[in-house]
């Protein structure tokens, strides 16, 4: 009899062994931004996985990679949701986690592409919270937005013994403006272009307007800096958009 096709016996899976999950950075967009340790992983792996927010959307972190992608991997897009129900949500977190440990119990590497960061504002943070204990992971940080955005203005984000708070805009109590640019040197709102009219409100009438900048899709041939934000009130501006508020003069 062929020993190869006997029946898996009970400690099967536990001899097997598993895969370790990298959750990588790919950074701001521009591909002369990955890192060289990210670039590595994301060529010998046989699984890249990336998230996206709606059935048969794009990846903005693939698109960035798709230089590395090699032949015979194994490409998945997983569903995250932006829906409003919590519950749905964490039902479609638990699912597309589940996908990531069934690759790895197989004995699969398994690199999870996140834009920017994997531990800021990340959708890779929803997977390392509902890994089984033990499961190896090894987490390769990348340019975040915060950099490139800076970067792109030419804006200096902190120095010697100032403070940076990073808001996203969206969570935000608008009306606290002046309560977090009393304790803060810089500020940093993430995902502004849903609320922009009533940050820029908030700014004049904070008197911070001068001393504010939007950046949108840092490190992309789009890139574009907005030093008169003034000028946004009633636009549309790209998802990949942020505004860098300097509460003092620098």
């Amino acid at each position: 009899m062929n020993n190869s096709l006997r029946p898996a016996g009970p400690g099967y899976m536990a001899n097997m062994k598993m895969g370790t999950l990298y959750g990588v950075g790919v950074g701001p967009g521009d591909p002369e931004l990955i890192t060289l340790k990210a670039a590595r992983i994301i060529r010998a792996v046989p699984v890249v996985v990336a998230p996206i927010s709606q059935p048969d959307g794009e990846s903005h972190a693939l698109h960035t990679v798709a230089g590395l992608l090699q032949p015979g991997q194994m490409v998945e897009k997983l569903l995250f949701p932006m829906v409003k129900e919590l519950a749905t949500r964490e039902r479609y977190r638990a699912a597309a986690s589940q996908t990531v440990v069934d690759r790895l119990r197989m004995g699969d590497d398994v690199a999870f592409l996140t834009e920017g960061d994997p531990l800021i504002h990340s959708t890779f943070i929803y997977v390392l919270r509902l890994l089984p204990e033990g499961m190896p992971v090894e987490i390769v940080p990348g340019v975040s937005s915060i950099s490139a955005a800076a970067a792109e203005a030419q804006w200096p984000l902190i120095n010697a013994g100032q403070r940076l708070a990073l808001l996203p805009a969206t969570f935000e109590d608008v009306t606290q403006l002046p309560v977090i640019a009393r304790d803060f040197d810089t500020i940093v709102l993430l995902k502004v272009h849903s609320t922009l009219d009533r940050w820029v409100d908030a700014l004049v009438d904070a008197g911070l307007a001068d001393q504010a900048v939007l950046v949108e899709c840092a490190s992309l041939t789009a890139a574009r800096v907005v030093r008169n934000v003034r000028t946004l009130r009633g636009t549309q501006v790209h998802y990949l958009s942020l505004l860098i508020v300097r509460t003092r003069r620098q």
